[in-house]
């Protein structure tokens, strides 16, 4: 790569994560295209793509921290403070939320399936 390449910008590192994360999109626009590929193959597999899921999530807390760097180990251009506040803010309330679902619907499917081996009481 030539020294006067333009640096990558951001913003769309942190678009490219949000959006297209789990297929390492913002890895392949930085230049770590063999990370990406990683990526990209356990997200394929299907079984190893919660493997991806958090890969991507830590990448999306280092892009909006600002440490994230391409493949020359250059800084990002153009960082926005308050949009990585912001994704980080969404992400952790939808880890909080989606946890809460998930006990939520595994204590109503657990209610009913101790309420299904009862025995109905016999009326004379």
């Amino acid at each position: 790569m030539a020294e006067t390449e333009k640096k990558k910008n951001w913003v769309a590192t942190m678009v490219l994560c949000w959006f297209l994360g789990l297929w390492g999109a913002h890895r392949f626009y930085t230049g770590k295209t063999t990370s990406a590929w990683v990526m990209v193959v356990l997200t394929i597999l299907g079984i190893t793509a919660p493997i991806t899921a958090v890969w991507s999530l830590i990448d999306g807390f280092t892009i909006a921290l600002g440490k994230f760097t391409d493949v020359q180990g250059r800084e990002l251009e153009e960082r926005i403070p308050w949009l990585g506040y912001t994704y980080m803010v969404l992400m952790i309330l939808t880890i909080i939320g989606s946890v809460m679902y998930f006990s939520a619907l595994s204590l109503i499917v657990a209610t009913i399936l101790q309420g299904a081996g009862s025995v109905p009481p016999v009326t004379p």
